[in-house]
């Protein structure tokens, strides 16, 4: 019988309501990394789309960005935030619809809290890595945001496997990407990966979605951004910042903190200023919800 990983591999192209990447997305991620992009070549992607570009304006004249007056152009938007708080305000305003969550409002919302608070955590981690200094940002922040995309991928496609998992993880008091690994012989990592890779996303990007629960199976050569996204994840969930209710909670892997060179007084330090970016965050993820 084939495992879960390959039924997906196979059945990937031929599901109809899997989320595709849209041309908005799709160009304004073409701009990460990118030294030579300007804020008219990003206003003008962000508007190829009316209900993303009145989103991202809503979003930038929440309380968490207000100015001295409300701005009325992506343009303006763009000088006054800066090209990446309103890319990554784009991004967030794209993946919502795009990304179907199954269940209530309520649960849409936690998981997109959730995932942002991850994005916020893996910029911030970056940004104290001493032991990495040639992260990319904006990557990480992507990476971060999209980390949980397996979730819904099992949610919404394969339910069955998905109620299978959650029994096992309750009788047995195990987190569920562990449940994952028992049932299934693989978890929502490895799905999310192969949905990133689908979508064209840099490798980078998927190995850090696909090892985000299993650090020790990081290539070398991505290890820096799969230890920031399964720091980012862990902190995130332990200190209940956004806790989508995983189960148990995994312990910071030791090797993952020694490959970015962090200290346990500056992850106390990451911890708070994550924590004051999500509380942002839920505020323009209301208004860009909308």
């Amino acid at each position: 019988m084939p495992t879960l990983t390959e039924r997906f591999v196979a059945d990937i192209e031929g599901l109809s309501d899997l989320p595709s990447l849209s041309p908005v997305l799709a160009h304004l991620i073409a701009t990460l990394g990118r030294e030579d992009a300007s804020v008219a070549e990003v206003a003008a992607i962000i508007r190829q789309d009316p209900v993303i570009a009145a989103r991202v304006l809503r979003a930038a004249n929440s309380a968490a960005y207000i100015g001295r007056s409300p701005v009325s152009s992506i343009r303006d938007a763009l000088l006054r935030l800066g090209l990446a708080r309103i890319r990554r305000l784009a991004l967030v305003a794209s993946l919502y619809d795009a990304v179907p969550v199954r269940g209530t409002r309520a649960a849409r919302e936690i998981f997109w809290r959730h995932s942002l608070a991850v994005a916020h955590g893996s910029e911030i981690i970056a940004r104290h890595a001493i032991a990495a200094p040639d992260l990319d940002p904006e990557s990480i922040f992507l990476a971060g945001l999209l980390h949980e995309l397996g979730l819904l991928v099992l949610e919404s496609h394969y339910p069955k496997e998905a109620s299978a998992v959650k029994s096992y993880a309750e009788a047995k008091g195990v987190a569920l990407c562990l449940a994952e690994l028992e049932v299934l012989q693989t978890d929502h990592g490895e799905l999310g990966a192969l949905l990133a890779t689908h979508w064209t996303m840099p490798e980078s990007i998927a190995s850090a979605i696909r090892v985000h629960h299993r650090f020790e199976l990081a290539p070398a050569e991505h290890r820096w951004n799969a230890a920031v996204i399964h720091l980012a994840d862990t902190l995130v969930s332990q200190e209940e910042i956004a806790d989508l209710n995983e189960g148990s909670s995994v312990v910071f892997e030791s090797s993952a903190v020694e490959a970015l060179g962090l200290f346990p007084e500056t992850v106390m330090q990451i911890t708070e200023e994550t924590r004051a970016e999500a509380r942002k965050a839920a505020v323009v993820l209301n208004a860009s919800s909308v």
